[in-house]
């Protein structure tokens, strides 16, 4: 079943729902953006920054460049929420 496309586009003549043209479409995403919100989300929810380098083969030093998203805000609040609770 073809849905309807949310870009005003034909689905049945649009080539963005081609093998090897999905990426075509304005509302795809890189596996890269989803795997930075994944690992982002993990962080969000107090998962430890080793479990989650280990969990997603990545390290420490490229999960904080380049797929950590949190806000230092958000980051000075987490610690010391961890650090009220001790």
């Amino acid at each position: 079943m073809i849905e309807d496309c949310p870009h005003d586009h034909e689905p049945m003549g649009c080539e963005a729902t081609e093998y090897g043209h999905y990426s075509q479409c304005p509302s795809s995403l890189s596996p890269h953006t989803i795997r930075r919100g994944a690992i982002t989300h993990q962080l969000r929810e107090d998962i430890p920054e080793k479990i989650v380098s280990d969990r997603c083969d990545v390290s420490s030093e490229v999960l904080e460049r380049h797929y950590d998203r949190r806000t230092d805000r958000e980051k000075r609040e987490q610690r010391r929420d961890f650090i009220e609770d001790l």
